[in-house]
């Protein structure tokens, strides 16, 4: 389901039935008192690592925790991917909307609630080049913020919601799962069972910290997230080699792709972020 809504949003960028924006287009928008909170019931919010490890600390919880009290974890069987949504949001009202409508983890909400109505996606040509699209969300009846004279560039908007810093680690995680399926051929071999392996990694930093280690003094948290996504990619290619995919498939031997080293490469990878 989502992988089939976000090919359906480039391919209506790609023939033009939706419009994409530069930077520089003028809107009105304002969120009302009238309608707060109406935007934060049955809708699909789509979280990605960084996303949950915010909010997570931002709670004082862990990771994991707010996965399991939060949150809708699924594989995708299109893309042969795990992806995380809110629960709560979609199957009523949000559990973090306050009785005013208002948001009781606001600076560290989503990305994807900061921006609206701006949309954004994001797509890897053959060559690795990343290819951002800007839209505007399609108006919903019951949103009146579009009736404001408040005018924003896009880019005033973005830099309002401090949009940047999340975009571009979520677009490390979007290289990730490109990696994967561009170079690994991850949507051959890739299971629930592998996706599940791999929870630690993407979800659980407190987990990985505590077992290699590493404290948040030594690594911060933000540089932690980041060599993460460069520790998945070492694992992916060994797990791809032992499938016969990717870079490493003709050094595989039997029995080496989940040799003991498994572990230390990781912690070299978070450590000092050489693969």
């Amino acid at each position: 389901m989502v992988y089939n809504y976000k090919q359906e949003l480039l391919k209506r960028l790609d023939d033009g039935s939706l419009a994409g924006v530069p930077m520089e287009y003028q809107f009105t928008f304002e969120c009302k008192t009238q309608c707060m909170g109406r935007c934060c019931n049955s809708i699909t919010i789509l979280l990605d690592p960084w996303d949950i490890e915010t909010m997570a600390r931002h709670l004082g919880i862990s990771g994991r925790e707010f996965l399991a009290e939060y949150c809708k974890y699924d594989f995708g069987h299109e893309l042969k991917w795990a992806y995380v949504r809110l629960k709560h949001a979609e199957d009523g009202p949000c559990i973090f909307m306050l009785e005013d409508g208002r948001c009781q983890i606001y600076p560290v909400r989503s990305r994807n609630c900061r921006t609206y109505p701006i949309g954004r996606a994001v797509r890897f040509e053959p060559d690795g080049k990343k290819v951002e699209r800007i839209f505007l969300v399609e108006k919903m009846d019951f949103c009146l913020g579009h009736k404001s004279e408040r005018n924003w560039s896009v880019q005033e908007w973005l830099d309002d919601a401090e949009s940047q810093k999340f975009y571009e680690l979520s677009d490390l995680y979007l290289e990730v799962i490109n990696y994967a399926t561009t170079q690994l051929n991850s949507q051959v071999w890739m299971n629930r069972n592998i996706a599940q392996m791999l929870l630690p990694l993407l979800y659980g930093p407190d987990v990985v910290r505590n077992k290699l280690n590493i404290s948040e003094q030594e690594v911060s948290h933000e540089e932690f997230y980041r060599r993460r996504m460069k520790a998945i990619k070492v694992v992916l290619t060994d797990i791809a080699a032992g499938f016969g995919h990717g870079p490493l498939a003709g050094q595989a031997k039997t029995g080496e792709v989940f040799g003991g080293s498994m572990m230390e490469r990781m912690k070299q990878v978070l450590l000092t972020e050489e693969a």
